[in-house]
């Protein structure tokens, strides 16, 4: 398997520097930006140290390649479904390798992982045909211990009305192989049973049509639509939903969650760009619906104000609410049938989520923009309250993040 993913790595690697070098540098300017990210979990779960750089290529015929590049270090634990209890309990890994005694009242099965993120992706944009209309061609590539991400995309644009609208449409395709190190487990079986197949893949489809009009001086409207399809594997190997007895006093048994194998999601966006004498507000709407039976909606609004001579700050705020999906259930009845689909994944889970923060700027003698940015983040989920030996518990608390960040343009 390492084989193939280096394989396919390198070819993306050489049509990456293929792009490159086909564009007279001698004609053509390059600007650069970098970035490095903080963001950290309450009670030791998830921290990510991200580090990313973003080129931009411009040719003389104001065509473009934009270059990215990026690694994410991912360390800490995640709730993987299992029920909390009112007594110890003595937690398997994912694995099967290793156990631990979970404390009494604690959310269980929360493992420790230490992963690494590699990204690069590559855009390339010109006009065709005449001066009105743009197309693009793209390929994205990721690569972790247990997952490796290719992707293509194409899109084209065209201006209407002296430029004053864009319309544009953009397809993506993606095929993802998933082969954690202990093989795939086998839905709704026994996290104890003999695992299954080595890896499994699962494709994705998008499309995204959208209109950009600028109906003032002051002011810049964007529309979207967009429609994904997923098919394949879409179950997460590291999660498990337990049956517990009608009295919550015991899980009979953990077992492996379950997800269908297709999922088609609709999206909605829209944002307003405002400026009011120097000063710019931000706002933006955007509703999903997909047949998970998750329906979301997400709203932000940044406001950046111009205080001094290149220096520049935008506190900013954002709102997300989802329904549950239809298989998400904290746990199972041991008396009841096993369904076809389930999952105690807190993500799948009816949550709402509040972000605030803010983003300084400043632009030094060099021209370069500098930028720090802090946000803080509450997920408040809705949750399904425990019964018998298990009341008071809970299935999915909810948590608490702080994002840090450091970026520069030159």
């Amino acid at each position: 398997m390492q084989l193939k993913k280096s394989s396919k790595i390198a070819m993306a690697a050489a049509s990456l520097l293929s792009a490159t070098n086909s564009t007279n540098s001698s004609a053509a300017e390059w600007s650069h930006e970098a970035s490095a990210l903080y963001y950290s979990e309450s009670d030791d779960r998830v921290d990510d140290k991200s580090f990313k750089y973003k080129g931009v290529l411009t040719t003389d015929k104001e065509n473009t390649l934009t270059v990215n590049l990026g690694t994410d270090i991912l360390t800490g634990a995640s709730p993987s479904g299992a029920a909390p209890l009112s007594t110890d309990q003595i937690i398997t890994s994912p694995s099967g390798f290793t156990t631990r005694v979970e404390a009494e009242n604690e959310l269980g099965l929360v493992f420790d992982f230490d992963d690494k993120r590699v990204d690069a992706s590559a855009v390339w944009d010109q006009s065709v045909l005449d001066d009105e209309t743009r197309a693009n061609v793209g390929f994205t590539v990721s690569d972790e211990e247990d997952y490796l991400h290719l992707g293509v995309s194409t899109g084209f644009s065209r201006y209407f009305d002296n430029k004053q609208k864009t319309l544009s449409v953009g397809f993506a395709y993606s095929d993802d192989t998933i082969d954690p190190s202990f093989n795939i487990p086998v839905a709704l079986e026994s996290i104890n049973a003999p695992l299954g197949v080595f890896e499994e893949s699962k494709e994705t489809f998008d499309v995204v049509v959208g209109l950009t009009s600028i109906l003032s001086k002051t002011t810049i409207l964007q529309l979207n639509y967009g429609v994904s399809r997923a098919t394949g594997y879409l179950t997460d190997p590291y999660r498990r939903i337990s049956r517990v007895n009608s009295t919550g006093t015991e899980i009979v048994e953990n077992l492996n969650e379950s997800r269908p194998d297709s999922r088609v999601g609709h999206n909605l966006y829209g944002a307003v760009k405002k400026d009011f004498s120097g000063n710019v507000l931000t706002a933006s709407a955007r509703y999903h619906t997909d047949d998970f039976g998750i329906d979301s909606i997400t709203l932000s609004a940044k406001y950046r104000i111009e205080f001094a001579d290149r220096h520049s700050i935008e506190p900013q705020f954002r709102y997300y609410h989802q329904t549950a999906a239809d298989f998400y259930a904290p746990q199972l009845n041991a008396e009841d049938p096993i369904p076809e689909f389930a999952s105690a994944d807190y993500r799948l889970a009816e949550f709402s989520s509040y972000s605030v923060g803010a983003l300084y700027r400043f632009t030094n003698s060099k021209d370069q923009e500098w930028r720090v940015g802090a946000d803080f983040y509450y997920q408040d989920p809705e949750e399904i309250p425990l019964t018998g030996a298990q009341t008071g518990l809970s299935a999915n608390p909810g948590f608490e993040a702080v994002i840090v960040s450091l970026g520069v343009k030159f």
